[in-house]
């Protein structure tokens, strides 16, 4: 499923950093990250350049804005699955896979931004600064004080729905972000595979995805 787009229209002051934001994810979304510069950005929204650096004081600081935003659409798309009381466990954990290989077959530029290798200093720096909690817990802290802070994003759930599948003896015992590393190892793999190119990936991307579910499954259960 596609981000929501964002359109070309004129602004006001209040909220160019917001427009900036949202054109920049718009152009990223139809086109490679390296044809966004602040020109085309100026001209896309009508704007000057001395406006933009009025809230970016650099190229760099925009693209860290962008980056978060489009993490929190990834989370946005994840979050409702694993939050679906109506789900079982095993319910919620599969769709919770086929959600971010659909996000990275309908946004294949978002998705090399989030994570491709051009935005990684960037990336880490971000989570680092302006998601310490996530940081804590991509660094192996699953503490209660962690698990139970207020995060919304999908790999904070995904080590959720691990713990709890461990609580009903679901899945056997291990180290939770351990294991959910090693699952965003396999998804990433997959989605990057289809997205690069593999057409004999892509053109059967469900059916080997419900291969990897049922070999994680296999690999996980009690």
């Amino acid at each position: 499923m596609s981000i929501n787009e964002a359109k070309n229209k004129s602004y006001h002051h209040g909220n160019l950093k917001q427009s900036l934001i949202e054109a920049t994810l718009e152009m990223i979304h139809h086109d490679d990250i390296d044809k966004v510069t602040l020109s085309a950005l100026g001209k896309r929204l009508g704007t000057s350049r001395s406006a933009i650096y009025r809230h970016f004081k650099n190229k760099e600081e925009l693209m860290k804005a962008v980056l978060l935003s489009a993490m929190d659409e990834l989370d946005k798309l994840i979050e409702p699955v694993f939050s679906d009381t109506n789900s079982s466990l095993l319910e919620r954990f599969h769709a919770m896979g086929q959600g971010y290989v659909s996000f990275a077959m309908s946004n294949p530029h978002l998705y090399r931004l989030i994570f491709g290798p051009k935005m990684l200093k960037e990336r880490a720096e971000v989570i680092e600064q302006d998601r310490q909690e996530f940081h804590k817990l991509l660094h192996g802290d699953s503490s209660e004080e962690v698990m139970n802070s207020n995060q919304n994003n999908g790999f904070h759930k995904l080590v959720a729905i691990i713990i709890q599948a461990q609580k009903e003896n679901i899945f056997k015992e291990g180290d939770p972000v351990l294991i959910a590393t090693a699952i965003w190892g396999l998804l990433h793999g997959l989605s990057s595979l289809a997205i690069d190119g593999h057409l004999s990936v892509s053109d059967n991307i469900q059916a080997v995805y419900e291969i990897n579910y049922k070999m994680l499954l296999e690999g996980l259960a009690t």
